[in-house]
């Protein structure tokens, strides 16, 4: 994707990155500080008040500082489908399951737990309700800041690797408060290995800023590549071995795809 010197001049990348991470910081700080039980009454408040900056800041931005393409754009990424063609679908949605389940099957073969399965929920009812929780929480209102205007941001500046560093960094920084909320990680199995959590947040964002480009900058299929990571982890209880295994090869994945980019990139040139 390629930009004119007018769209260059028209996004705001450190602009919206640094109202988001000041949104959020804000009330998860405050929510932290205070000491407030994240699940129920005014502390719930903070936490899902501080987790829509991304998509605040968006629709901000993307309305006044994205030359032109506005709101509408936004809608359209969003709710077309046709963006990314069917083996690019089946392949993001399936990527982190898959990749998942080959890392219970090494944890199997080394003595580990190997596949260990949850169920969110006691009926197939409430783990929907779960997983739509789950959907509305994070993947949607995240990915229409971070893909639906940061990439397209960073991209009028940059290339796509340092790109979706800077993002990559961006988006791990601002999970940082939750770290200090008590009880904000008891229900999803415990506070994760930061350092793991913010590699992982890293190559992550490689990987969907690889898709990103190869569909039509498709943000839904960002939102849904998004759903299937927090999903998986509900569901797919990964141990030790299992964990180090994903993300190994997780890793390797992404570095396949930071290799196509310098492809590209020299193709172009």
């Amino acid at each position: 994707m390629t930009f004119s010197h007018g769209i260059k001049s028209a996004y705001k990348p450190a602009g919206y990155l640094t109202v988001t991470l000041a949104w959020t910081w804000c009330f998860w700080l405050f929510l932290a500080v205070l000491r407030l039980d994240p699940w129920q009454g005014f502390g719930q408040l903070l936490l899902y008040v501080g987790g829509v900056g991304p998509l605040v800041a968006a629709l901000w931005f993307q309305a006044r500082h994205s030359c032109g393409r506005g709101l509408r754009d936004l809608w359209f990424r969003l709710v077309q489908p046709q963006r990314a063609g069917l083996p690019l679908w089946f392949g993001m949605v399936a990527l982190v399951p898959t990749l998942s389940l080959i890392a219970m099957a090494i944890s199997g073969s080394m003595g580990g737990a190997g596949f260990v399965f949850n169920v969110p929920a006691e009926t197939w009812i409430a783990a929907f309700v779960y997983a739509v929780f789950i959907f509305l929480l994070g993947p949607l209102p995240e990915e229409i800041g971070w893909r639906g205007y940061g990439l397209d941001a960073l991209l009028s500046r940059t290339g796509p690797l340092t790109a979706s560093f800077v993002l990559g960094g961006a988006w791990g920084a601002w999970h940082l408060p939750l770290f200090l909320i008590n009880g904000y990680y008891a229900p999803f199995g415990g506070t994760p290995a930061l350092a793991l959590f913010l590699w992982s947040i890293l190559i992550k964002t490689v990987i969907m800023t690889w898709a990103y480009l190869r569909s039509d900058r498709s943000l839904l299929l960002m939102v849904m590549f998004h759903f299937m990571i927090n999903f998986s982890g509900e569901v797919l209880s990964r141990d030790t071995i299992a964990e180090g295994a994903y993300q190994i090869i997780l890793t390797f994945v992404a570095v396949v795809m930071a290799v196509d980019f310098r492809r590209r990139s020299k193709d172009r040139n």
